[in-house]
């Protein structure tokens, strides 16, 4: 994969532009086992199932060095227990646990990360311990989810005070059209009356088309997003999408295509716009990162 991004100041005689490499994934594969190590998430990222925004679910879903992962699978269960390498000390860090499966009708969802002094430096790593659980099921065509977490808040200073979050999210689908909803109870020690976080959104997908609307409050921060796709045929898709995920008035937005080469290859390209300064590189639905961007994967 490579990526070409807005020049950050440390590029030279690129025509301010920067060229990375993305990170590589090695993995051995069979039917009930499965290894990777690299460009790969977590184990509790890959299991764990939310019931809405839980502002105490922050596993590590992101890690500027390589994991390496187990994967197995019995009895309708899948299974995973993962590390992060620190290449710099030559040693494993903050080990990851996650399962899924399902009980008849229900599923299930459990999650842990221990807590750890390793410092990562990339946004989506959180050194606390985190644990959580969640069941769903389908009842009269409506998916309900319930889902319980809980972060030490131990980490790398941060304030440990343990915060918790409990909450219920229910999908209803009407035709090409599903309709979500979800209302989450938050609690912080030590913190007094802390507010609850709630969302809606519509999301319609039919006949290539795909679009969603959201709209949450975060502890009283209103946020919405609208992201879209189109399949135009023979591979390629367009995207695009607008979203406000602070309390200004400054919007984001980002607009691109992808284009399937065959064989296992493909290309991206998008245009993000990060208008308040506060997520360059988690911009829209598919976190896409400031400024003209392509990507080009292979698979083999």
């Amino acid at each position: 994969e490579v990526t070409v991004g807005e020049d950050d100041g440390n590029a030279n005689n690129d025509g301010g532009l920067d060229l990375k490499s993305s990170d590589f994934v090695v993995s051995l594969e069979s039917d009930t086992a499965s290894l990777f190590f690299g460009d790969t998430s977590t184990a509790a990222d890959k299991h764990w199932v939310s019931a809405g925004d839980m502002e105490s679910d922050g596993f590590t879903t992101g890690t500027n060095s390589a994991v390496l992962r187990g994967d197995v699978s019995f009895a309708g269960f899948e299974t995973s227990m993962s590390y992060i390498y620190d290449d710099a000390n030559a040693e494993v860090e903050q080990l990851s646990l996650g399962a899924a499966g399902s009980f008849g009708a229900f599923t299930v969802s459990a999650a842990y990360q221990e807590d750890s002094d390793f410092a990562d430096g990339s946004g989506d790593y959180n050194s606390s311990e985190v644990y959580g659980i969640s069941v769903g099921g389908t009842f009269a065509g409506a998916t309900v989810t319930a889902g319980y977490a809980v972060d030490s808040n131990n980490g790398i200073g941060q304030s440990n005070d343990e915060q918790t979050s409990a909450g219920i999210k229910l999908a209803y689908p009407f035709g090409p059209v599903t309709a979500e909803a979800y209302y989450v109870m938050e609690d912080v020690d030590g913190a007094g009356d802390t507010e609850d976080n709630y969302g809606v959104s519509v999301a319609y997908d039919a006949n290539g088309i795909a679009i969603k609307a959201a709209y949450r409050d975060e502890q009283g921060r209103p946020e919405y997003n609208i992201d879209a796709s189109y399949d135009l045929g023979n591979g390629l898709v367009a995207i695009g999408g607008i979203l406000n995920e602070n309390e200004g008035d400054d919007i984001d937005y980002y607009v691109g295509a992808e284009y399937d080469l065959g064989g296992g290859a493909s290309v991206l390209a998008t245009y993000a716009a990060d208008e308040d300064g506060d997520q360059s590189d988690e911009i829209g639905a598919g976190d896409y990162q400031e400024g003209i961007t392509v990507e080009v994967s292979f698979s083999f």
